[in-house]
């Protein structure tokens, strides 16, 4: 049988830490992120810091990544002397990347499975992170494609949004619609349904108590699982994500492997500064 050698894309959205993403030389697909004077890549021509700073005071869009993006990535992996990829988008009931990359890998020469992760942010981002240490490990193609889609049913993703007006201005609101404007400093945890559709799993009254409610989430999702991995990322909010990890590592000392990192400028289109996004990868 010939050699496979694998390579993992991911979509901008997914969150991969920066560092864990260059270590496992993953191919990025960048969303677009528009402002008025032009649109940019996702993470390649706008970094965080610079899109929450512009966000302040104008308005920003976004769109999924262009199929020129897409193919000219796969160009780049086949270029690169990949024969197989592994494509982890965020979920399909958020964006067209799933659908676009699926149509665009079927035109190449290379071995592409598509994972849509029924996720965002590092809930998606986990599949790309496992992918790569089922790599190293040496996994054939078809046992990491099999593992990572048994792992990432089990994924779960929550997210702080300090303020709903991002969400419902980018009509990315999902099932968080019914609670728009109902109370006043009500804080919604955020998480994706079994369709990979953005549904409120908590509404809780001020900070304080959002925190509390978010580390008693994860603690439920973790359970009794034996083998963990947990990540924190924030939308310019380093100090509540330092804060909430030290929670998190306190409470839970048995977790394989922690990640922190930021939220990406095309989620912060529609989720706004501030958020803390905590994805917990049950392995078991």
């Amino acid at each position: 049988m010939p050699q496979e050698k694998i390579a993992i894309l991911v979509d901008s959205c997914s969150d991969v830490p920066a560092a864990v993403l260059e270590a496992a030389d993953m191919a990025l697909m960048p969303m677009n992120v528009i402002f008025r004077d032009r649109a940019y890549e996702d993470r390649v021509t706008i970094t965080p810091a610079e899109f929450y700073r512009r966000q302040a005071t104008e308005k920003a869009t976004t769109a999924s990544p262009t199929g020129k993006h897409i193919m000219e990535a796969l160009e780049r992996i086949q270029a690169s002397g990949y024969t197989h990829v592994i494509a982890v988008c965020i979920s399909a009931g958020l964006s067209g990347t799933y659908q676009e990359t699926q149509l665009l890998a079927a035109d190449t020469e290379l071995t592409v499975h598509v994972v849509n992760t029924r996720s965002v942010g590092i809930g998606s981002g986990f599949a790309a992170i496992y992918a790569a240490s089922l790599r190293s490990a040496g996994k054939s193609f078809q046992e990491i494609v099999d593992e990572v889609e048994r792992v990432t049913a089990q994924t779960k993703v929550f997210f702080y949004v300090p303020s709903l007006k991002y969400l419902q201005a980018g009509g990315r609101i999902g099932k968080v619609a019914g609670m728009a404007g109902t109370l006043l400093n009500v804080k919604p945890i955020i998480s994706c349904d079994e369709e990979g559709i953005y549904y409120p799993i908590a509404k809780v009254r001020g900070e304080k108590r959002t925190i509390t409610k978010l580390l008693a989430l994860v603690n439920d999702a973790i359970g009794d699982a034996k083998r963990v991995n947990v990540a924190v990322c924030d939308g310019v909010n380093p100090e509540l994500r330092a804060s909430v990890l030290e929670k998190l590592k306190a409470a839970h000392p048995n977790v394989l492997e922690w990640y922190a990192g930021d939220v990406s400028p095309a989620l912060g289109v529609h989720t706004g500064p501030g958020l803390i996004g905590v994805g917990v990868q049950v392995l078991d």
